[in-house]
C-alpha cells in the first residue's frame, strides 16, 4: 500500500525521497530529519534536501523545537494544494501560450495513441455532449464509458447505441445481444463515437496492442460515420422489426421530406418508396419491413 501511494506521488511529480518522508511522517510524526531518514529509508545525506523542498511546497511544517520537528499536511489540505497550484500553472500556461498566432485545423484527422488515451477522449466528449451521442462499439468499451453516457441521458442528452453484443439499457439502444467472447473470435473491437454532429472518435479499440484512433471535426466525415451508425441500426430495425424512426439524423429541416418525394417519383412501382421515411411510427415501420421483404422476393 506505501509503495502504491509512493508510486502515485511520483505521478504527481515528487520524487521517491520526498514521497517516502511525507509517508513516514504521516505514520510518525512529530520527527526530526534523523527520526525521518532512520524510519522511511531516505539517506541522510539527502534528508535536508528532502525536507527543506517538502517544507518550500508546504507539504510540511517545522515546529519550533530542539531538534526542529516536522508534522506532515494532512492528505485532504494536500490534495487541496496541489488542486490549486497545478488550477493556477496551467491558467498561468494557458496565458501565455493563447497568445501565440496559431493556426490548427481542426476539421484535420488527428490520431490518438492508446486504448486508455482513447477511452479517455471518448469519455470527454461524452462529458461535452449537449444534443446528442451516437455510439456504435462492443460491451466491453461501454462498460467503460457507461458513467458519462448515463449522465448524459441523465442531463437530456440523446443517447443512441448499436452493438452487436450485450450492452446498457438506457438510452436508445439497438443491440443483437451476441456474446463478446464468441464475437473476439472472428472480429476486433471498434469504436465509432459522434458528438453533436460535430465530433467523431473512431478506430479499432485494441486494449493489447496500442493503436492509433482517428478524431477530428470535419463535418463531412462526422456525417458519414453517423449515418454508417444509422445504416447498421436501419438494418437492424428491418431484420427484426423495430422501430428506428428516433434515431434518422435530419441536419437541414426538410432533407428527408425532399428525399421521400424525390425517390417516390424515381421508383413509383417500388413499394419499399411509398412510406414517408421522415415521419415513421412503430406501426408503419412494421409495413415498411413487410413491403421490404415482398421487394426482395417475398415473405417466408
Amino acid at each position: 500500500m506505501l509503495e502504491k501511494i509512493a508510486k502515485r506521488m511520483s505521478d504527481l511529480g515528487f520524487t521517491q525521497y520526498e514521497a517516502r518522508a511525507y509517508i513516514c511522517l504521516l505514520q510518525n510524526f512529530p520527527a526530526t530529519r534523523y527520526e525521518i531518514s532512520k524510519k522511511s529509508g531516505v539517506p541522510r545525506s539527502a534528508i535536508y534536501d528532502v525536507i527543506q523542498r517538502l517544507e518550500n511546497l508546504g507539504v510540511v511544517n517545522a515546529i519550533s523545537t530542539k531538534p526542529e520537528k516536522y508534522v506532515p499536511l494532512p492528505p485532504d489540505k494536500f490534495v487541496e494544494l496541489l488542486e490549486n497550484r497545478y488550477k493556477n500553472k496551467i491558467e498561468e500556461f494557458y496565458g501565455c501560450v493563447s497568445n501565440l498566432e496559431v493556426s490548427i485545423e481542426t476539421e484535420n484527422l488527428w490520431n490518438i495513441t492508446g486504448y486508455k488515451n482513447m477511452i479517455l477522449k471518448a469519455k470527454e466528449m461524452i462529458a461535452n455532449a449537449e444534443k446528442d451521442i451516437y455510439l456504435s462499439t462492443w460491451n466491453r468499451e461501454i462498460q467503460s464509458l457507461e458513467p458519462e453516457l448515463r449522465d448524459a441521458h441523465q442531463r437530456g442528452v440523446k443517447v443512441v447505441v448499436f452493438s452487436f453484443t450485450e450492452t446498457i439499457d438506457f438510452g436508445l439502444v439497438f443491440s443483437y445481444g451476441l456474446k463478446e467472447k464468441v464475437l473476439e473470435q472472428a472480429w476486433d473491437h471498434k469504436i465509432i463515437l459522434v458528438r453533436d454532429m460535430e465530433e467523431l472518435l473512431m478506430g479499432e479499440a485494441n486494449k493489447e496492442i496500442p493503436r492509433k484512433v482517428a478524431w477530428t471535426q470535419n463535418k463531412a466525415i462526422v456525417s458519414i460515420a453517423a449515418n454508417h451508425i444509422i445504416l447498421d441500426i436501419t438494418l437492424y430495425g428491418l431484420r427484426l422489426g423495430v422501430d428506428i424512426s428516433e434515431v434518422v439524423i435530419e441536419t437541414q429541416p426538410g432533407q428527408l421530406g425532399l428525399l421521400d418525394r424525390l425517390l417516390k417519383e424515381r421508383f413509383p412501382e417500388n413499394p419499399m418508396f411509398n412510406h414517408d421515411i421522415a415521419a415513421l411510427h412503430a406501426n408503419d415501420f412494421k409495413t415498411l419491413v413487410k413491403a421490404h421483404k415482398t421487394a426482395v422476393g417475398g415473405e417466408r
